[in-house]
């Protein structure tokens, strides 16, 4: 019990799958309170004795069979379950009573759905409860009405649980936005890391051929290590622990051949290929899984430099250290400018570059001074004829 509440109050850390899974159990918890308080309660519905027996036993039923499916892992299953559930005790209080607290049994079937957060479950059982709950009240009007002695009551509680369902679902539909455009955030940025992997990848077996070192799965004593490691680990579930060393050189195997190699050979038995599938993900000469665990084990403890607030140099006396090469790249920069498009038309569509003037004016504003320093803006000023005349557009 203690765990759970643990998991509860920490559910942000959690993937989707845990915390359907603490929403449905905390549902299930709930309705299960509410059986046990309907049971006395029968006595008083306008049912025959054998349905109302036959009702609770029937809910029971559900209730131990959603209860299992959570215990199985079976989770969205469960949660349909448990909306309909909700929705069958709506019916059973509906048509055993003719009051004011059958109308809040739709409150509380609505509060059920929406706390599951999804948004086809409350357009579906949500829109189906409200419906039903708007059926009762034209239905029960005398008897609601009565109760309020209120004139033009009758529209208000269909206002209220109007009101009620449509503020959810917007509710429900920003939730649906906004972790979409989380997930999709998090999805951009593991394809921007998975590419500089790739990069740094290539780079280190490059470094490693330059070098004439041997790449680290044909070492022998790393090859020793992982195997006695994984001998150990085996025998603490199995008796031999040498069986491992079988899986342990098919690894080192698919690094020599390819698992290209391995899925074509005939030789090779359909439980071995499997097992080379499996082992795909560990191998340590492309960027796999493992070489992931790797790269982010080592950044958590690599120092990063410290910050600053401006982190990148653009300024030509940082980039280039010799004069003859600052001016080489004024000089790519005019043409670049004169030459190229970058300038915007009235549609916001870059269509032209920009002319001498245009540049003289941008290289002489005070936004450059962050990139050009004194003594090149004053070669250009010098020399702009001769920048205009060999390096500009040329009609």
């Amino acid at each position: 019990m203690k765990n759970f509440f643990r998991r509860v109050f920490n559910t942000e850390f959690l993937p989707m799958s845990e915390v359907r899974k603490i929403k449905v159990i905390l549902v299930m918890v709930f309705l299960t309170l509410v059986t046990a308080v309907t049971i006395p309660l029968s006595i008083f519905f306008d049912y025959e004795l054998v349905i109302k027996i036959a009702v609770i036993a029937v809910l029971v039923l559900v209730l131990f069979l959603t209860m299992f499916l959570i215990k199985v892992n079976k989770i969205m299953a469960s949660i349909q379950i448990s909306i309909v559930y909700t929705i069958a005790l709506a019916f059973f209080y509906m048509q055993g009573t003719s009051g004011f607290y059958a109308y809040l049994f739709f409150f509380i079937g609505l509060t059920v759905i929406v706390f599951y957060q999804e948004l086809f479950s409350y357009l579906t059982y949500g829109t189906f409860m409200t419906a039903l709950g708007i059926y009762y009240v034209i239905y029960h009007q005398t008897n609601l009405a009565g109760a309020s002695n209120l004139i033009g009551s009758v529209y208000i509680y269909i206002a209220i649980l109007s009101i009620f369902y449509l503020i959810f679902l917007l509710q429900v539909l920003y939730n649906e936005k906004l972790y979409t455009e989380l997930n999709y955030e998090w999805v951009k940025m593991i394809n921007i890391i998975d590419k500089y992997q790739d990069d740094t990848m290539s780079y280190l077996e490059d470094i490693q051929k330059q070098n004439k070192k041997d790449p680290l799965y044909e070492n022998v004593d790393f090859q020793n290590a992982v195997q006695e490691v994984s001998v150990f680990i085996y025998e603490q579930f199995k008796e031999v622990g040498k069986e491992i060393t079988n899986v342990l050189d098919l690894y080192i195997y698919i690094h020599e051949k390819g698992i290209d190699h391995i899925l074509q050979s005939e030789e090779l038995s359909v439980s071995t290929k499997k097992v080379a599938v499996r082992l795909q993900k560990y191998l340590l000469n492309k960027r796999t899984n493992m070489i992931s665990i790797v790269f982010n084990f080592f950044t958590r403890f690599r120092d990063t430099a410290p910050y600053r607030e401006n982190r990148y140099d653009y300024s030509l006396d940082v980039l280039a250290e010799k004069s003859d090469e600052q001016i080489i790249a004024v000089a790519m920069l005019y043409t670049y400018l004169s030459n190229e498009m970058t300038i915007k038309d009235q549609w916001g569509q870059i269509s032209k570059s920009m002319t001498h003037d245009e540049i003289r004016d941008w290289f002489l504003s005070s936004e450059m001074l962050e990139f050009l320093s004194d003594a090149q803006i004053a070669f250009f000023k010098e020399n702009e004829e001769l920048f205009k005349e060999y390096l500009g557009k040329k009609v």
